[in-house]
């Protein structure tokens, strides 16, 4: 992944360059470290969506989610 980073914000480079030096973890890595820390603070980890109870248990077989639609049609 490449990043462009405009002439105003180049003092982040710097400091990131001096970061790296410090820790001794690459540049890639500190960008992945703080790409992720910013997603889990801002996002949820796993979508949101509508969970419902379709009440079913246990294993099953097809043919049975469907036997009583069946005995409907048949009757």
């Amino acid at each position: 992944m490449n990043i462009y980073v405009p002439e105003r914000e180049k003092d982040l480079l710097v400091r990131l360059r001096r970061l790296s030096a410090r820790t001794g973890k690459p540049i890639n890595r500190l960008v992945l470290e703080a790409i992720s820390e910013y997603l889990r603070r801002h996002t949820p980890s796993a979508p949101a969506f509508r969970t419902f109870d379709l009440g079913l248990k246990g294993p099953w077989e097809r043919a049975d989610l469907y036997q009583e639609r069946l005995k409907d049609k048949v009757s």
